[in-house]
């Protein structure tokens, strides 16, 4: 049954004009940004000559999207593999989903109300655990306790840059409690 509607699908497809594909395309975007700049996404090549993006001018050697920066622990060093202009660090999305104070506080607000936790006083922090916790959700949905992904570099200093800590203190990636 599946060979069927995938064959419909596919000459569906093949009959349609460039035109109207193209709009097929960015409706699709429209509705699924991350998921259409995965299919379209050409990566880049580990070459360090003329990378664009990073503002602090050393693009590490394992860095994609070019905004990345150097992590103190090798876990840690993960880029999202985007090209510059789709990273995921700088789409429209992820300054409303994972940066917006209000979102944030709405967030925390949920997860207080729900793990009847206190109120964290130091308010860059609570958004930057929060702005974790919403990128998380967004790119990979619930994970579960003890279920953890490593948050690429680009979107750590993005939301580090945010709500940065005074003195410079990170806590880092902390493996699943469980396992």
């Amino acid at each position: 049954m599946a060979e069927i509607r995938e064959t419909d699908v596919q000459e569906r497809i093949n009959t349609l004009p460039p035109e109207q594909l193209r709009g097929l395309v960015m409706r699709m975007y429209q509705r699924q940004p991350s998921f259409v700049l995965d299919i379209i996404d050409v990566h880049t090549t580990n070459d360090n000559s003329n990378r664009p993006g990073s503002s602090c001018g050393n693009i590490p050697v394992w860095c994609t999207c070019t905004f990345c920066r150097e992590m103190p622990v090798d876990t840690e060093k993960v880029c999202c593999n985007k090209t510059p202009s789709n990273c995921h660090s700088r789409l429209r999305d992820f300054d409303i989903i994972v940066l917006d104070e209000l979102v944030l506080e709405v967030a925390r607000r949920m997860r207080e109300d729900m793990l009847v936790e206190a109120r964290d006083q130091n308010l860059n922090r609570a958004n930057r655990y929060a702005a974790y916790r919403q990128y998380i959700l967004w790119i990979h949905g619930h994970l579960g306790a003890g279920n953890r992904r490593v948050i690429p570099s680009c979107v750590i200093w993005r939301i580090r840059d945010k709500y940065p800590d005074p003195f410079g203190h990170y806590v880092g990636f902390i493996d699943g409690r469980l396992g």
